[in-house]
């Protein structure tokens, strides 16, 4: 693209994602990102054929609806952890999740965490916390020097 090209493009930042995301097959695309967006408050941060990908912070989280015509099958290892900044955070994030949680919030002394544990409706499991000691920014844009 000319520099000519790119005088004339919109105001929308084009590729400046510094950063990755984790794709998930899902059976149901539409429940997954009704539950993600209504339940845990992530948004949608763009929509593509069969794909839906989400945001929450720093994290980009994206849903790909399986095909009828496949063997393929949801996506359920691993765990997806949304953090927050504080304790009174996952509080609310519990409150709101009260019918899925594990159990009430807890403190784990080895991570330095406050935490709970849920199951979003496919099985996947979820972890909602936030550090309860300083940490280094994370950002997904890239900096100028």
């Amino acid at each position: 693209m000319s520099n000519a090209d790119a005088t004339t493009q919109s105001d929308e930042t084009v590729g400046q994602m510094l950063g990755g995301l984790v794709f998930l097959k899902t059976a149901d695309r539409a429940s997954m990102v009704d539950f993600y967006t209504d339940r845990l408050g992530m948004s949608v941060w763009l929509e593509q054929p069969h794909i839906t990908i989400l945001k929450h912070g720093n994290m980009v989280l994206g849903f790909h609806q399986i095909q009828p015509d496949t063997e393929d099958a949801p996506d359920l290892q691993g765990m997806i952890t949304l953090v927050y900044p504080s304790k009174e955070q996952v509080d609310e994030m519990h409150n709101t999740l009260e019918d899925i949680a594990d159990g009430a919030p807890r403190h784990n002394e080895r991570y330095r965490i406050y935490q709970f544990f849920a199951q979003d409706p496919e099985g996947r499991n979820l972890e909602f916390q936030a550090f309860l000691h300083p940490l280094s920014e994370v950002s997904s844009c890239p900096t100028s020097n």
